[in-house]
């Protein structure tokens, strides 16, 4: 019976995303969620509709709804409303081009009932590897803790969301390793998104579609609390190293991009050509620069996942690596390069 279950999640994810990509363009025009090049900073060759969230959202709220079934507790139904709504604020933001403090208030009003509603959503404690005993962090600190991790992660997948392939690249690996740490009853789940991520992020590798801050935003919440979740489970072996090496690389580009966008008197959220993958389209071109991105963020992860007790130290190769594709890289992104 689970094992047919998982084949339905397949199959909704697979058609969700079939049924979105293969009529891309209608959708788009229809709900006027089309990315129209300015020959500036969005320099791709023809109007391009920001539709793969849909198919995204919603193969994981069919799925969530597979995994309740399947008798995972009531938090996914939970996961569906925050999942829906953060798509909703994408969206909106895809047409109506919210100013960024508007869409950050959105959505953190949002995560922060969402936390202070369900405490699976919620870390009050931190589990390192290497500690004998967990640090609590109390229910407000744990709030607080949370609802910036979750801002966070959702400002460092918009931020990667430049070139085709990356998020839903990352969020496949994402869904991988979470897999591998979660109980059964959220296989439907993450089963679901999987198939979805991976037929889409063919339609976008292809310039079919992008996935849009719809899409982005709805990756951002889904990731993010389903890693809280898995975390929370007793005895899934994941510790908080191994959610922080989960997440890295996006967050370690955002941290330093607005650092230095901050240092320069910018906004934080000041759009700009000085992204890791700007920096590797320019020397290495794409797809090939994809799958050094993707490397990235899986080789640290698998090495997690292979060796247990092991994230930290996976986090500092993270660490090293970026830094040194940095520091390789930096000053060749050319301002000719298209942008997603």
């Amino acid at each position: 019976m689970f094992a047919l279950t998982l084949l339905v999640a397949a199959l909704c994810g697979f058609g969700f995303a079939v049924l979105v990509g293969s009529n891309a363009m209608r959708i788009g025009r229809g709900l006027d969620l089309l990315d129209l090049p300015d020959g500036d900073r969005k320099l791709h060759a023809r109007a391009t509709p920001l539709v793969g969230g849909i198919a995204v959202g919603g193969a994981s709220v069919v799925g969530a709804l597979l995994s309740f079934w399947q008798g995972a507790d009531s938090y996914l139904l939970w996961l569906v409303v925050a999942v829906t709504v953060m798509f909703g604020i994408g969206v909106v933001d895809d047409r109506r081009h919210l100013p960024p403090v508007t869409r950050l208030l959105a959505a953190v009003s949002l995560l922060l009932i969402v936390i202070a509603v369900v405490p699976e959503f919620r870390v009050t404690t931190l589990r390192f590897a290497a500690m004998s005993h967990a640090m609590p962090l109390g229910l407000a600190g744990g709030v607080v803790f949370t609802l910036l991790c979750l801002v966070g992660l959702l400002n460092a997948v918009n931020m990667a969301d430049g070139k085709d392939g990356i998020v839903a690249g990352m969020a496949l690996v994402w869904t991988l390793v979470l897999a591998a740490h979660a109980p059964p009853t959220l296989l439907p789940l993450l089963v679901a998104t999987g198939v979805a991520l991976a037929v889409i992020g063919a339609y976008n590798m292809a310039g079919k579609l992008f996935l849009g801050d719809g899409g982005s935003y709805a990756v951002s919440a889904l990731f993010g609390l389903l890693a809280i979740v898995i975390y929370n489970v007793p005895g899934s072996g994941m510790a908080a190293d191994d959610v922080a090496l989960l997440f890295a690389i996006p967050v370690l580009d955002t941290i330093r991009l607005m650092a230095a966008r901050m240092a320069r008197g910018q906004s934080p959220f000041t759009a700009g050509r000085d992204h890791l993958h700007h920096f590797i389209y320019a020397r290495i071109g794409w797809p090939l620069g994809l799958v050094v991105y993707l490397a990235l963020v899986a080789l640290p992860n698998a090495g997690a996942l292979l060796w247990p007790g092991s994230g930290f130290a996976w986090l500092a190769v993270s660490l090293v690596a970026y830094a040194a594709m940095i520091l390789a890289l930096r000053g060749t992104a050319s301002a000719s390069a298209p942008a997603e």
